[in-house]
């Protein structure tokens, strides 16, 4: 008779009875401790091609999702020129999961597979996206931690005006314009920090407003990019796809309102849409006017992702303030290009573009630029979907080896 006892998955099983006795799933065991030994060294061996052994350090196995994005840290870590650091590899073996509702994945090989629940996978074989998981958990804490650093970007829905003039802002000149600037935030919000920094902010009971857009395709983009680094919420082709089945625009592209709410205070005739940036520099007697930062459409879906996890770490408006002021200047300028309108939703946003640009021409508004600009170029020779998952991936384990400082004395 032959006795067997099965340890947790991952566990190292001990078996008794007969010399004959299976050892396979002992050596298994073995072969998964030393590629674990080997990653925490800095190795890039994938699990198929391993072939050391190694003790047991450990109740359990890391899981399968872990041990694979170590192994990616440690080709980006060698593809710099850098060793992967040792508490980063410890963190990493030792992170969950986020969103998967189930445990961690086992590694395939490794100890005996289990009679409920996932299979044991091998690690190669999974998608970015579970990769992920476990990246945006360890960004997440990353920006827990740390101390914002006091940048004028508050995405805590005060007044730029009221904003502006709170940080290091030269005084107001008495013979500057006064206006106000609206419209789509993601360009109001730079523009009116670069203003202020030179005297030239908004200034109270303003006697001109400018709504500042762009073409129609461009701000449903940008609408995208500053709620995954607000809010957060769906991916790309998701969230607009929700959009043209209920066929209402984001309140972000929205210049209709904004102009409408503006005229009724002030007068049709004091109220500018402005579709050339390159123009309102001139218009507010300044040499140049701050756009936004350009965050690629990578970077922007690794934001939503960090973001979802680090909902559960810190209250709402405090992640709004980290990702817009900690995680964005380290975005910014990275993650390939932007999102674009896929070819299937193309009829909508031109539809929309169309009744915008006959809304703000009955509106009787000055315009710098060309309403005709509302549509925008079609883009060509692009998916237009969801950014790459591997592109995404990439740019996480980047920012996994250059982690977020924490400030002496930070909350």
């Amino acid at each position: 008779m032959t006795l067997q006892i099965t340890a947790p998955p991952g566990r190292r099983v001990r078996w008794w009875g007969t010399p004959a006795a299976d050892w396979t799933v002992m050596d298994g065991v073995r072969r998964a401790w030393g590629w674990v030994a080997a990653l925490r060294s800095g190795s890039t061996t994938p699990w198929s091609a391993w072939t050391g052994e190694g003790e047991e350090n450990g109740p359990w196995l890391p899981g399968a999702q872990q041990l694979e994005l170590l192994r990616r840290i440690n080709l980006e870590s060698l593809r710099s020129g850098r060793g992967t650091d040792a508490r980063l590899a410890e963190r990493v073996l030792a992170a969950s999961a986020p969103g998967r509702g189930t445990p961690d994945l086992l590694l395939a090989g490794g100890g005996t597979e289990p009679r409920f629940g996932p299979r044991p996978v091998d690690p190669a074989d999974l998608p970015a996206a579970e990769l992920l998981r476990v990246a945006a958990g360890l960004l997440a804490e990353d920006l827990a931690a740390s101390r914002r650093p006091g940048s004028a970007l508050e995405p805590d829905r005060r007044s730029w005006r009221e904003s502006s003039s709170r940080v290091g802002n030269r005084a107001r000149r008495p013979w500057a314009p006064r206006y106000a600037l609206v419209g789509h935030p993601w360009l109001v919000e730079p523009a009116v920090e670069s203003l202020a920094r030179v005297g030239r902010g908004p200034r109270p009971d303003p006697r001109r407003a400018y709504v500042l857009g762009a073409d129609l395709p461009a701000m449903i983009g940008l609408a995208w990019t500053a709620r995954a680094f607000d809010e957060g919420g769906a991916g790309w082709s998701e969230w607009l796809a929700g959009l043209a089945r209920a066929d209402r625009l984001p309140p972000r592209a929205d210049l209709v309102t904004p102009a409408r709410n503006w005229a009724a205070r002030i007068g049709a005739e004091r109220v500018t849409v402005v579709l050339d940036p390159a123009a309102l520099p001139g218009e507010l007697g300044v040499r140049r006017v701050a756009g936004p930062p350009v965050v690629g459409g990578a970077a922007a879906d690794l934001a939503r992702r960090v973001g979802a996890s680090l909902g559960v770490l810190v209250r709402p408006r405090r992640r709004s303030t980290l990702l817009r002021e900690v995680l964005l200047p380290r975005l910014a300028g990275t993650g390939g290009p932007p999102v674009v309108v896929p070819e299937e939703r193309w009829g909508w946003v031109a539809e929309r573009a169309d009744r915008m640009r006959d809304a703000l021409s009955a509106g009787g508004y000055a315009v710098l630029g060309d309403l005709d600009q509302l549509l925008g170029q079609r883009a060509t020779g692009t998916v237009g979907g969801d950014p790459p998952e591997d592109d995404v991936l990439a740019l996480a384990t980047r920012l996994l080896l250059d982690p977020v400082r924490v400030a002496e004395g930070a909350p």
